[in-house]
């Protein structure tokens, strides 16, 4: 009985090998999209803001194109 508790604990096999590089793989390509999300997020929030900001600059009879 302690001989198999020892075997266990001990190398690890192929298919453990190759399920560990899945879960990092998974792992790293879930971490991507979330930082694509939030980059996402940010763009499009500073965006609307900066339209926003602008629409709010010109007056409703005001031109929006410079005069020569």
């Amino acid at each position: 009985m302690a001989d198999r508790r020892r075997d266990r604990g001990g190398a690890v096999t192929a298919p453990q090998e190759r399920a560990a590089g899945r879960t990092r793989r998974v792992r790293e390509a879930a971490a991507a999209l979330g930082v694509r999300a939030v980059l996402l997020a940010y763009w499009g929030t500073t965006s609307l803001l900066a339209r926003r900001r602008a629409n709010a600059r010109t007056g409703v009879g005001e031109s929006v194109r410079r005069k020569a």
